[in-house]
């Protein structure tokens, strides 16, 4: 289900099906002369980057390998299951090498708990952009961060794969930069928020990577 989604999210980008195995699907996204290729693959496990790297040229279509755009203008989705969400903890160094290698493909480790997985039977990319634009589910999600629903899922999701345009709001709904800046707040990171704020030559990945980061630190088993 969750692989699912994140095809679905590809497709409502613009991005077209070249190839899909049962773990791993290959997209690509052209607009006039620019070219963007994306890459989803189920991981059983946290292998090192430079294997990993391996099994996708292995996997990709011909027509992928030739384009000497591929390897570095592909974002690459890595999807892996977590039995609970605290588990990040036991496993932080070895997504953080892997989104981290300079080698090849962007890659990004999206990972979830089986409970959030349960919570998003049946779902759909359509809801999920329903979920992240809901005031409620921002709001409950604020009291219990660590509560494995569809909108921690969603929140992740959105943070993680930067190229997912977040949706846009009318009417009296709070913005998501206003609610971000107003959880910031409650959270007595306003000094962080405001450094981050006026970095100007520093990547956006980074920054957010860090945030992440420190966010994860402040897990308790």
């Amino acid at each position: 289900m969750i692989k699912q989604i994140i095809d679905e999210a590809l497709v409502a980008h613009s991005f077209v099906s070249k190839r899909e195995l049962d773990t791993t699907s290959f997209y690509v996204r052209e607009s006039r002369s620019a070219i963007r290729f994306a890459v989803v693959h189920k991981l059983d496990d946290l292998s090192a980057p430079a294997e990993l790297n391996n099994r996708i040229n292995q996997l990709a279509p011909e027509e992928f390998l030739r384009n000497p755009s591929f390897k570095k203008n592909c974002d690459l989705i890595f999807l892996y299951r977590l039995d609970v969400l605290t588990e990040f903890k036991d496993h932080e160094e070895e997504i953080f090498a892997i989104e981290e290698d300079p080698h090849f493909y962007k890659k990004y480790v999206l990972y979830y708990s089986i409970a959030e997985e349960s919570a998003l039977t049946n779902f759909t990319y359509e809801k999920l952009v329903s979920v992240i634009a809901d005031k409620k589910e921002f709001l409950d999600y604020k009291k219990n961060p660590l509560v494995a629903t569809q909108y921690s899922f969603a929140a992740k999701t959105f943070i993680k794969l930067p190229f997912l345009e977040l949706p846009s709001h009318q009417g009296n709904l709070v913005s998501l930069r206003l609610q971000a800046t107003e959880a910031v707040a409650e959270a007595g990171l306003d000094d962080m928020y405001s450094t981050i704020q006026k970095v100007t030559n520093k990547n956006a990945d980074d920054i957010i990577k860090e945030m992440i980061r420190n966010e994860m630190e402040n897990i308790q088993d």
